[in-house]
């Protein structure tokens, strides 16, 4: 359903987003590599380029990432400051194997005689817990700080509060509060309490993942990601490693993608309609006008 064009002064993305019934899946972000730099500092809305990590390291870093396909960049923090270390996380978010590395640094500039990639293959410095980002960045959008900082205040409290971060703005902010569960690259949207966010955490962590809430997985495209949420919820298969991509194609708009099931080989094909004009929601909410998102609908899931 489309929403009348009037936008009301202060209206929230997030609530025009729920109010207009826009559907979360095939909604999250294309990442495959994670640079996760924790930084205590004050958070503007563009909170790299305006922090005081020095100006050398912050090339190194974009120069890192510009290497890396589908890379990004996510400051973190605690709401208590616990030590004068800094932690870097870097994942990677492939479908098979996806791997997660930890880093404690004295100093952002340790990371200019760095070789990441080095540490990144180093068995040492693998991470065996996960690590949950949950946005807060209300200067980027106020939605994520009126919704994103009393989840994550109630979830560090919670039984999985340790491995649970503040984090700068991981996209989709119209469905605050966002998570994301990495290795894995799992985003989460429209979570409003703590409890909920410890709920999606305690899946994760047993290797499910909890569809009402999910956006995608990071390393899929938008049409991917859509037509494995619909799989999943049609087959009600929750574990993660349950289906393997195969392939996709696109024909106008009608979009086939085909998994494979890890535990009988079985082929899914899933078919979907995407629909580019259909729905208009505010995407930030400084935005004069509402744009148009993509959709998209299941049309049937065959299994050969």
């Amino acid at each position: 359903m489309e929403l009348k064009d009037e936008i009301k002064r202060g209206t929230l993305c997030s609530l025009d987003s729920l109010e207009a019934d826009e559907e979360m899946s095939g909604s999250a972000t294309s990442v495959e590599t994670w640079f996760v730099l924790e930084y205590n500092g004050r958070w503007s809305g563009e909170a790299f380029r305006d922090s005081r990590i020095p100006d050398a390291v912050k090339t190194s870093i974009k120069e890192f990432l510009d290497a890396q396909p589908h890379s990004r960049l996510q400051l973190v923090k605690k709401q208590d400051l616990s030590s004068n270390s800094i932690k870097l996380f870097i994942a990677r978010s492939q479908e098979k194997n996806p791997s997660l590395s930890e880093i404690t640094l004295g100093g952002y500039k340790e990371l200019l005689d760095s070789d990441l990639e080095s540490i990144i293959r180093d068995k040492a410095t693998e991470r065996s817990e996960p690590v949950f980002l949950i946005c807060t960045n209300g200067e980027h959008d106020q939605c994520c700080g009126k919704f994103g900082m009393p989840v994550y205040l109630d979830a560090a409290t919670g039984v999985h509060g340790s491995n649970t971060w503040q984090s700068t703005h991981i996209g989709g902010h119209r469905f605050a509060s966002t998570l994301v569960c990495l290795p894995h690259g799992l985003y989460y949207g429209r979570v409003r309490d703590g409890e909920k966010a410890n709920e999606i955490f305690s899946e994760y962590a047993k290797g499910r993942i909890e569809l009402a809430s999910y956006r995608g997985r990071s390393c899929y495209s938008p049409p991917v990601q859509a037509a494995e949420y619909y799989l999943r919820n049609e087959t009600g298969v929750k574990e993660i490693r349950g289906f393997n991509f195969k392939c996709a194609g696109e024909a106008k708009d009608d979009i086939k993608a085909e998994f494979i099931s890890a535990t009988d080989n079985k082929i899914y094909i899933v078919s979907l309609r995407k629909l580019d004009t259909s729905l208009k929601v505010l995407k930030s909410c400084g935005d004069k006008e509402r744009s148009f998102i993509t959709q998209f609908t299941l049309s049937n899931i065959k299994e050969t």
